[in-house]
């Protein structure tokens, strides 16, 4: 069977960890996560200067991760959240590039429960901090799919 990459699109706290954990488990897959790997390696509220530079070195290390999972025939499920169309659009060309599958799975929430449940999750051990005025920024910036990008939207 051919190794696929599965990729999660959604704002924050649209519920991209727990779809992506149940890939992992029922493909199974690789589950790669930036968030995670922020706070292992930069706390759980970095300064935003030590944010830039971390997220753009994580990005390159779990694209190379993945990568070589993918080269061995495994899964890879990216829990990333794919926020610009931009991005999209070149995960879709990495993929094209790879030669492997891509699954784009689209979740959405309001901002009003995403703000709930990001401020449940800042006060929980070992998540990435988010700030009210970063939130609101993130929310601005946030393009949701067009209706050309094809997706799947999980049960």
């Amino acid at each position: 069977m051919r190794p696929t990459l599965h990729a999660v699109h959604g704002f924050i706290g649209a519920g991209k960890t727990t779809l992506a954990r149940r890939l992992e488990a029922e493909l199974p897959a690789l589950r790669l996560n930036t968030d995670e790997w922020m706070v292992q390696l930069h706390g759980h509220d970095p300064p935003e200067e030590v944010f830039r530079a971390g997220i753009a070195g994580i990005n390159r290390l779990i694209r190379q991760l993945a990568e070589r999972a993918l080269e061995l025939g495994l899964n890879v499920v990216l829990d990333d959240g794919y926020w610009t169309r931009a991005s999209r659009d070149g995960l879709r060309a990495w993929a094209d590039g790879l030669g492997v599958p891509l699954r784009l799975y689209a979740l959405s929430l309001s901002e009003g429960e995403a703000w709930r449940r990001v401020a449940q999750r800042n006060a929980e051990p070992g998540s990435l901090y988010v700030a009210p005025e970063t939130f609101d920024l993130f929310w601005r910036q946030f393009e949701a799919l067009g209706p050309d990008e094809a997706h799947e939207t999980p049960p």
